[in-house]
């Protein structure tokens, strides 16, 4: 939604999964479509349109679907630092476990979980809309007592194929396929920066502690983000998001949950790469989220697909955006929510960043000096509590106050109705 926005709706249908045994044969569709009035466009556009099939504790996803929301919709980034709900999904697909799999004899204390999808970016972008997406994920948890554990695993993302004016058609054969799932060198047709890695790989390792019980439960979480080899060997440490999620599970009135995050993305290895005659170390300048090769970068329609706190390059007149312009910061966010009297449920967040730019183009003020640009965004939405009548209300406040985005204050009345009319 944009800030000229003055009237935007969304109308959907679906059916869940229906049988309560994940191993039996089930299925489950959706759609949801979206328009918008604007001073400027108007626009409308497919949401989601998916169907899922489900058997064996397996399911395989195909279309258009959103990320599941996480941490009652109060984190910043829905929980993950390089796939949040900041952008439109894209169209792919997708096969993964539901549940976490127990590992034979050791079931007890380990099992994982784990995804695997090919994706589509077909908006217009730098490398054009047929640039491709691999991804896959590993997540094994170490459970300590039944109340405790422990997860770690590995996201990662490989952008492939599309074409350029300067390199033209990429690589898209099934063998540069397997080279860019199993992170290997580009042939002699691959472009000379993808010569180490055929793609532009992202990825994230993280770190989860889950504690729970029957009256609240928590959670720390990590991310660590790395776009190349200094990266994955934590040179650019202390990168990374740091969360922490708390919630109640009875008597809850004022206050059920809340969400307190915090990002670093200043190091990245460096402000320099390597020195490509002696193979010195000398830093590594990651850039997160822009790539020299696919220069769209880590966004999709104009959006980051990570966290919002990374802010993407205007819109080109040929729609094109050219990846991020500020991916170094520090950033605080807080969400908080519960129920208010007369049963009126609310959600509070609020951010704040200090960015920097990146470290090829600071921030500069009027005296050609280096400079940094905070940034504080505040949003409110309560919901009226179940009437009579056949729909639902609610009121969302937000202002947007810094010297990084355009200072902008808005209201939004929301009429809803979930189920049948």
């Amino acid at each position: 939604m944009t800030n000229d926005t003055y009237l935007w709706g969304t109308v959907g249908v679906g059916t869940p999964f229906s049988k309560s045994d994940t191993r039996a044969f089930d299925y489950s569709f959706g759609f949801e479509g979206t328009g918008a009035l604007g001073r400027k466009e108007h626009r409308i556009f497919i949401d989601q349109l998916y169907g899922r099939v489900r058997w064996q504790n397996l399911i395989l996803d195909l279309g258009i679907i959103k990320p599941e929301i996480v941490y009652d919709g109060l984190s910043s980034t829905n929980g993950d630092m390089l796939y949040s709900t900041n952008s439109r999904s894209m169209p792919g697909i997708n096969l993964q476990t539901q549940d976490f799999i127990k590992i034979p004899w050791i079931g007890k204390w380990v099992s994982f979980k784990a995804r695997y999808g090919e994706y589509l970016m077909i908006d217009d972008r730098y490398a054009g809309n047929r640039t491709r997406l691999h991804h896959k994920m590993l997540d094994i948890r170490f459970t300590i007592i039944p109340q405790l554990s422990i997860e770690a695993g590995l996201d990662h993302y490989a952008q492939w194929g599309g074409e350029t004016e300067k390199d033209g058609k990429l690589p898209t054969s099934f063998k540069d396929y397997a080279r860019v799932v199993l992170i290997k060198a580009g042939r002699g047709d691959a472009p000379e920066n993808e010569i180490n890695k055929l793609g532009n790989h992202i990825g994230n390792e993280f770190l989860k502690i889950r504690y729970n019980n029957e009256r609240w439960g928590a959670e720390f979480y990590y991310d660590h983000i790395f776009e190349d080899g200094s990266g994955e060997k934590f040179r650019n440490r202390p990168d990374g998001l740091y969360g922490l999620y708390f919630t109640r599970k009875k008597n809850f009135k004022w206050f059920k949950s809340f969400v307190y995050e915090f990002y670093y993305t200043k190091c990245q290895s460096g402000p320099f790469h390597n020195d490509p005659v002696s193979g010195e170390v000398v830093g590594g300048n990651d850039n997160y989220f822009n790539n020299g090769i696919y220069q769209s970068g880590w966004t999709f329609y104009g959006q980051v697909i990570g966290s919002p706190f990374f802010t993407p390059k205007p819109e080109e007149a040929s729609g094109i955006t050219r990846g991020v312009l500020n991916n170094r910061f520090y950033a605080h966010h807080l969400g908080i929510c519960g129920d208010l009297p007369g049963d009126i449920r609310y959600k509070l967040m609020m951010s704040y960043s200090l960015n920097y730019g990146t470290h090829s183009v600071h921030f500069i003020n009027k005296n050609g000096e280096y400079t940094t640009k905070p940034q504080f965004s505040w949003g409110l939405e309560l919901i009226a509590p179940d009437t009579k009548l056949p729909f639902h209300t609610a009121l969302n406040v937000g202002f947007d106050k810094g010297d990084l985005l355009k200072n902008s204050f808005g209201i939004m009345l929301k009429i809803f109705k979930t189920g049948f009319f």
